[in-house]
Order: structure tokens, then C-alpha cells, then sequence
């Protein structure tokens, strides 16, 4: 199913309403961007998915879907903020963070996850499971690979010896269409190198294309774009893929 701007007016309404499924569904979405698209930015880290997941959770305590999505994305929170102390300690403090905040979402993210794992989670999302365990610090077991089917868009651009890039993960068609969209609408076509769309089935990649070749001014022409749809087994959202590097959702860093 197509996803539009109405969509996303449909699901804040409706979840501004107290629909717990309609915050999830709008989360997951929020998940795969760099920003809200219904706000305007202010070039500050953003995770405009992070007040519907946490409303999603709050009306049903035991939504291992919501769980999961809040506590995958708190870890890359904490990734994200660690990589900036350790390249300059001073970029935290402009944000108005700092090591404790870090810590705490270290604690909430540990406590989500025990969370998860006391209600029950399918068999299937053992192996990203184990791999978000090892992320944060509350298990070491070894996560199977190529476990998972996804989806990867990547851009990238260097200046000088820093590599600014962006990613994102997910598991259906649909989602990582109007993912890509709203990433090469916000950086206005990228981030000036080629942008990538690739496809993974059990861990192996089953095609790729490069999306600059396919812009047009309302984004991705994506009749011209053959996205296979995912066979195997899908990588849960808010999961990392197991031994890659990757995680659930948009990510942006600097190297």
C-alpha cells in the first residue's frame, strides 16, 4: 500500500486520539526519517518517532512491537550520543545533553529489554534480539546471521577525512519507498554523493540501484525502479542486523 501525507495526518489524528496501534504505526513510520515531516526542522538530532512510541507503550505495557521500537531506538540514541563524545565532548553540550543523560537512556533501554524478553517474543526475532543485547550491554551471546530479509538505502559524502553519511533500514516495500522520498527531499537529492536503494534476502543482496539516476521533482520516480518484494524471513522493526553494522530505522553520523 502506497504511503502518502494523508496517511501520516490519518495516523496522528487518530493517535493523538489515544489509539495505541495508530501511535505504533505512525512511530515505526517517524522511525525511517531524519525529521518530522509535519514539523519544521532546526538541523538538531532528531527522533520525532520517540513520543508515539512511548504513548504506544504506555497504553499497552506488554506490546512487544512498541517495546521493541522504543528500546531499538534508544540504542541508537545512545550510539549516536557516545560517537559525539568521543569526537568532540563539547557537541553533547550544545544539544543540551550530557553523561548522564546517556546513562539514562542506558537504563531505560536495559529495562525495555527485559521487558521484551519477559513478555514473550517470537522465536523469529531471536537472532536481532540477541544482536540488541550485545548493543547494549545486557548479553553476549553470538546473534545468527544472515538471518533477516531488508531493505538499506545508503548516501554518503566525504569532506577532507570526514565521512557524512545517512541510512536506512527497513522491511517493506512501501516504508522504504516513502523513507527515501522524504530523505532525498529533506537533504534536497542527497548528500551530494549516490545514493543507493539495496535489497537483502537472508542476509544476501538481490539487487541494487542507484536512486540519483531516478529523480524527479516530486522525489523517487519509482515506476522506474524494480524494489523486489522480501522473501525469507523480514527483520523486525526496531531491530539491528545481526554482524552488519546495521539497525532498524534512519541513522546519521559523522566520521
Amino acid at each position: 500500500m502506497t504511503i502518502t501525507d494523508d496517511t501520516l495526518v490519518r495516523l496522528r489524528s487518530t493517535a493523538a486520539a489515544g489509539d495505541a496501534q495508530a501511535a505504533l504505526r505512525l512511530g515505526r513510520l517517524l522511525c525511517l526519517t531524519a525529521a518530522d515531516p509535519a514539523e519544521p526542522g532546526d538541523g538538531e538530532p532528531s527522533w520525532p518517532e520517540e513520543p508515539w512510541l512511548r504513548a504506544a507503550v504506555a497504553a499497552d505495557p506488554d506490546d512487544v512491537a512498541a517495546l521493541t521500537l522504543l528500546t531499538g531506538r534508544l540504542a541508537q540514541q545512545i550510539s549516536y550520543w557516545e560517537t559525539c563524545r568521543d569526537m568532540n565532548p563539547d557537541v553533547m553540550k550544545w544539544y543540551g545533553e550530557d553523561e548522564s543523560t546517556v546513562e539514562r537512556r542506558r537504563i531505560e533501554a536495559e529495562q525495555l529489554y527485559a521487558r521484551i524478553r519477559a513478555a514473550g517474543p517470537t522465536r523469529h526475532a531471536e537472532a536481532g534480539l540477541d544482536e540488541l543485547a550485545v548493543l547494549l550491554g545486557v548479553g553476549d551471546k553470538p546473534a545468527a546471521e544472515d538471518a533477516y530479509s531488508f531493505y538499506v538505502m545508503e548516501d554518503e559524502v566525504w569532506s577532507g577525512s570526514v565521512r557524512n553519511s545517512a541510512t536506512i533500514v527497513a522491511s517493506d516495500a512501501a516504508e522504504i519507498r516513502w523513507a527515501c522520498d522524504k530523505w532525498l527531499t529533506l537533504s534536497e537529492g542527497g548528500l551530494g554523493g549516490e545514493p543507493t536503494l539495496t535489497a537483502h534476502v537472508d542476509g544476501a543482496e538481490v539487487g541494487s540501484v542507484d536512486l540519483g539516476q531516478h529523480l524527479a521533482d516530486s522525489g523517487v520516480d519509482w515506476d522506474a525502479v524494480a524494489v523486489p518484494e522480501l522473501a525469507g524471513s523480514r527483520l523486525p522493526a526496531g531491530l539491528p542486523v545481526p554482524g552488519r553494522g546495521l539497525h532498524y530505522g534512519f541513522a546519521g553520523e559523522a566520521e
